[in-house]
């Protein structure tokens, strides 16, 4: 058992405690006030939400370490490392990656759009960053420890296509049922609620194919890894 995947194991234990901490934090309505009581509750967030992917994925790694296969050849992979490889590249890192991203790129934009002051009371600037920085962290890490496979681009695509097409549904499933019962406009992010339905309507799409680049960014990632590990190994059997 080498160092590398020791360290994957350690990490996955580490990130996987820190996503299911996050999870069990309960959003206090004194601040955020009808947005956290509206339909949806916590779970209309994409942090949220991605927080719970996160664990899960981690949880995948945890028991691929002792159940399933870590390696580089695709014809010796087991079940459980083909499942972790693919919600890696469609689920896991597009959508990891897009939280952080955008998260902290709005933030610095205007922080009142996506994360007023007021929330500064609310959450410790340590569990912001659980939610907000440490998956991206995690998953370039990740990345370093553990051999993963892309699957067939249509697959990963259909994949993390879907959890964007979803999400974006189910945020306005939840404007819906809001405006049914109070007749008032509220969406899940302030910065939706500043932007008119072309704009809003760019904003989703831009969203979906910001995701759609992070796939191929993360392919991208992944072949060069992949790459540079092969090389080595070729190296050192010349050597023997």
């Amino acid at each position: 058992m080498s160092i590398r995947t020791i360290l994957g194991l350690i990490l996955s234990i580490f990130v996987t405690g820190a996503m299911i901490w996050a999870c069990s934090f309960e959003i206090q309505q004194i601040m955020m006030g009808e947005l956290v009581t509206a339909a949806g509750g916590k779970y209309k967030f994409l942090t949220i939400l991605n927080l719970h992917l996160q664990a899960i994925y981690y949880i995948i790694c945890i028991i691929n370490f002792f159940f399933g296969t870590d390696t580089i050849e695709t014809g010796k992979r087991s079940l459980l490392q083909k499942l972790r490889d693919l919600i890696y590249a469609g689920a896991a890192f597009p959508i990891g990656m897009y939280v952080c991203i955008a998260f902290w790129g709005i933030y610095h934009v205007d922080r009142e759009l996506i994360y007023p002051k007021e929330l500064d009371g609310l959450v410790s600037p340590v569990l912001n960053h659980v939610m907000h920085t440490l998956p991206g962290v995690a998953l370039c890490l990740e990345n370093l420890v553990h051999y993963h496979r892309y699957p067939s681009r249509f697959l990963g695509l259909t994949l993390v296509i879907s959890l964007f097409a979803a999400y974006t549904t189910w945020i306005h499933y939840l404007h819906h049922i809001h405006w049914l019962a109070f007749k008032v406009s509220l969406w899940v992010y302030p910065i939706l609620n500043e932007l008119s339905f072309t704009y809003r309507g760019l904003f989703f799409l831009g969203s979906a194919l910001f995701g759609v680049g992070l796939y191929f960014i993360g392919e991208l990632y992944t072949l060069m890894l992949t790459s540079l590990r092969i090389d080595r190994a070729g190296r050192n059997k010349k050597k023997y």
